[in-house]
């Protein structure tokens, strides 16, 4: 299949997805990606020029949601087809998106097998261009993992309901002014001063109970960043939870409340669990934790809140 038929051909089989707005543009990941509410889809800002795939794609696709995610599948072939130099990594995101851990709800298990045979033809250029680069190996290690004959880390249901049963191991993070668990399997993002806000956030993210995407993030707050008051609207009005806070008890802070509602923040097609606490002491800290609307999940999530500390001042 040439180029030109391969791009006709995806065209053609992601045709439904293509006409249906994303709910979450290219645009709105790299919101999150920034830890800012994502823009909402306009289809002139978010036409998918190469420019705005070679800026967006490769920050913007993780945080897609499956229906997202599909639509923008042909125009980024397209443009890999076109572009096998990849001067903006939009190829190298591509690939990696189609790279297993699927996530809940799936993304690489929402194609059907037609959409998924004509991905497996696009892997397998990808993966036999002469020239080495981190989109080859990808690509190759794709096809090995998920779209092959063989895959080797392709679960059935069975896996995955072993996965979703399997023991949660947790280590203790000790920072300068908390103390929280934190699931193994959630590596750390680093801490992230942004004096502009007074504040600083260190955030872990990814998989519990095998597929369960999960995100915690703790934000350290400055008496100049507002009043307790403040805080605890700013961090609940960004999630767009009506819940209501409740007074709970955190070692080491004066006050404390809590709200438990679900969120759209990752992606509108989504909603998620979600629990902010917000605690004063020295400083104000804002917990919040968001995942899977799953049983399972949700329990890691109230471990993790259940754990939530403040350090001596």
């Amino acid at each position: 299949m040439t180029p030109a038929e391969l791009r006709a051909r995806v065209f053609d089989v992601f045709r439904e997805d293509l006409d249906t707005p994303p709910p979450t543009s290219l645009r709105g990941g790299n919101d999150i990606d920034s830890y800012d509410v994502p823009a909402p889809f306009d289809p002139e800002l978010d036409a998918p020029t190469d420019a705005y795939l070679e800026r967006h794609a490769f920050w913007g696709l993780p945080h897609l949601d499956a229906q997202s995610w599909r639509h923008y599948l042909p125009h980024l072939i397209g443009y890999a087809l076109h572009h096998p130099d990849d001067p903006a990594m939009a190829v190298e995101g591509l690939v990696r998106s189609l790279r297993p851990p699927d996530r809940f709800p799936p993304r690489l298990g929402s194609l059907n097998a037609t959409q998924e045979g004509v991905i497996r033809t696009f892997l397998e250029g990808i993966a036999s261009e002469g020239k080495e680069d981190s989109a080859r190996d990808d690509a190759q290690s794709a096809l090995e993992e998920w779209w092959g004959p063989h895959p080797r880390a392709r679960p059935t249901l069975a896996d995955i309901e072993a996965m979703r049963a399997g023991p949660v191991v947790y280590r203790q993070i000790s920072e300068h002014a908390y103390r929280i668990a934190i699931p193994d399997t959630l590596p750390a993002s680093g801490v992230r001063d942004i004096p502009s806000e007074s504040r600083r956030v260190q955030t872990w993210g990814g998989y519990v109970c095998g597929d369960g995407h999960t995100i915690v993030a703790v934000n350290v707050v400055s008496r100049t960043g507002g009043s307790f008051a403040d805080i605890l609207r700013r961090y609940t009005s960004f999630f767009g939870t009506s819940a209501q806070p409740n007074p709970v008890v955190v070692v080491g802070a004066r006050r404390a409340m809590r709200i438990d509602g679900i969120t759209r923040a990752g992606s509108p097609a989504e909603v998620q669990a979600l629990i902010v606490i917000v605690a004063e002491a020295s400083d104000s800290l804002a917990l919040t934790i968001r995942g899977a609307r799953r049983d399972d999940v949700r329990q890691v999530m109230a471990t993790i809140a259940a754990s939530f500390a403040l350090a001596p001042s």
